[in-house]
């Protein structure tokens, strides 16, 4: 007799295969004709380097797809700069103006996020299964600005909830082919991150005081004039500062990104994240540092070598095969939310 709980899982592994070469050379020419063509090829450079990136992540052993064109992407841009250029012009005509153009991107904040989503989903491919997005733009404002004024109106406490209902909502609007993804998540893991991640930047705040006040009394008992070494010596706790910022930043994109990941359930299949926050201290304290020696040419190397680190630490667990699910039909979808999102910035990221 078979007994379905005692089935052994199948592990499906992420990989990617880019090389930095390779990718190098479709970024520098990119940078180069869009700078040559006042921004103009900067869509066909971004899709290049998308296809790129999404053929070279592979799930057991079959690439990615993106799909979208050059002159969708460039349509929307036109409009993301359209609203760019408006709130540049309003600092210096009406500095008024700018508080509503802030005002104009919150309302708009719930229709990048759908629009964003559905863009990017519905261009996106796995053995020709297309990704879909339903999310509709009335839950979207309940959950980013709704959840996000508590947050707000709270203090920060409800933030880590608000954190996970956005998760929550990107996933469960998410489907692969026909199958909805679901998403297992609940608010405590959310809360307990981010309690981390405040006892450390606390901690760091009394050490540094601690650390200050001791500098300023043995100096002060010495009786010495500034020189360059005490100079040196001061730049010691600015230093800790933004050690400790990347340290948090990486504690969190870390737990965060694990505890999102644990929760994509895609029918029989579930996610499996093992992302450590060392490894992304280190990757995020020598990306910069090389991006800074290099003049920011390291910039490709840098793309290359973090998706090569997130790929490697997600798979899939279950008992069926991903490509069992019914395939759907792709419908055009205009760009425009998505390339809003990526000039403001609007965070939509999991």
């Amino acid at each position: 007799m078979n007994d379905r709980g005692t089935m052994p899982l199948t592990t499906y592994r992420f990989d990617f295969t880019g090389r930095n070469g390779e990718y190098f050379r479709i970024w520098i020419v990119s940078l180069f004709l869009s700078i040559a063509t006042l921004g103009i090829y900067s869509a066909w450079g971004k899709v290049r380097k998308k296809r790129y990136l999404y053929s070279h992540t592979e799930l057991d052993g079959t690439g990615f797809e993106f799909r979208a064109t050059p002159l969708a992407i460039l349509r929307g841009r036109v409009i993301a700069l359209v609203l760019l250029g408006g709130f540049a012009l309003s600092s210096h005509v009406l500095p008024i103006m700018q508080l509503v153009f802030i005002l104009i991107l919150l309302a708009l904040t719930p229709w990048i996020v759908v629009a964003a989503s559905r863009f990017n989903a519905r261009n996106s491919a796995w053995r020709n299964i297309t990704f879909g997005f339903d999310g509709r733009v009335g839950e979207a404002a309940r959950v980013f600005l709704g959840f996000g004024a508590l947050a707000v109106i709270s203090l920060g406490f409800v933030y880590p909830y608000a954190r996970m209902r956005r998760a929550r909502y990107i996933i469960e609007h998410h489907r692969f082919g026909e199958t909805r993804i679901r998403a297992d998540l609940l608010p405590g893991g959310f809360y307990l991150a981010y309690l981390l991640a405040t006892l450390m930047i606390v901690g760091t705040m009394i050490l540094l005081v601690a650390v200050t006040t001791a500098m300023v009394l043995v100096s002060g008992a010495a009786g010495k004039q500034p020189s360059g070494g005490s100079g040196a010596l001061a730049l010691v706790p600015i230093a800790m500062v933004y050690i400790i910022y990347i340290a948090v930043f990486a504690f969190l994109r870390a737990q965060i990104g694990n505890l999102t990941l644990n929760g994509v359930v895609v029918g029989p299949l579930r996610c499996r994240s093992t992302l450590r926050a060392r490894d992304l201290v280190w990757l995020y304290m020598s990306n910069i540092v090389a991006i800074l020696a290099t003049v920011g040419l390291a910039t490709a190397w840098v793309t290359i070598r973090m998706a090569r680190y997130r790929a490697r630490n997600l798979y899939l667990v279950g008992e069926a095969a991903p490509e069992d699910y019914a395939g759907a039909a792709a419908v055009h979808i205009g760009a425009t939310g998505s390339e809003v999102s990526d000039l403001f910035d609007v965070d939509i990221s999991l």
